[in-house]
């Protein structure tokens, strides 16, 4: 979801603007940046109306969130596959979310596990993430955290890995 906020931001931060007209923003997303052809602009347009990311005012798209909140890394590209690691072909909508573990699942499992509070395992996690030029995912982030830690962190390894990847080692 964060990778998605990141996307979204970005056709509003390029532009200086609070909204967008729908081509445009579909437009600053193929053309400008060139990260998707038009086609997947349009569905990554879709997608943050339907995540609640973006609302249409007056056939202009404005942020349901503060866009100057979001950091863009340099040169921060998305990945090819980006709509891919949302939603897999052929997965029902009750195994996504029957798969999917959330950062926060992530943060309490780690705090029972090392009795470390989540204030600090958080800003573990950021200060590691900065580190990492925000190009890793965070749930990954706080497992690398979480093992530097010394917390056994099998009981979540393959719900993270099939969350992130599609699948688990």
């Amino acid at each position: 979801m964060e990778e998605l906020r990141r996307v979204v931001s970005a056709p509003f931060k390029k532009n200086l603007t609070t909204s967008l007209p729908e081509k445009d923003f579909e437009f600053s997303l193929a053309f400008d940046l060139k990260w998707f052809s038009p086609k997947i602009a349009s569905e990554v347009k879709g997608r943050a109306i339907e995540a609640g990311m973006l609302s249409l005012k007056d056939g202009a798209l404005v942020p349901c969130f503060d866009v100057e909140s979001v950091r863009l890394p340099h040169a921060f590209k998305p990945p090819e596959n980006f709509l891919e690691l949302k939603e897999k072909p052929g997965n029902s909508s009750a195994g996504r979310h029957r798969e999917e573990i959330s950062f926060e699942q992530i943060l309490d499992f780690v705090s029972a596990d090392t009795g470390i509070n989540r204030q600090r395992l958080v800003s573990e996690v950021n200060s590691m993430q900065d580190r990492l030029s925000y190009l890793v995912d965070i749930r990954i982030v706080a497992l690398i955290v979480a093992k530097k830690l010394g917390c056994n962190i099998e009981g979540v390894f393959g719900k993270v890995s099939r969350a992130v990847l599609g699948f688990s080692y």
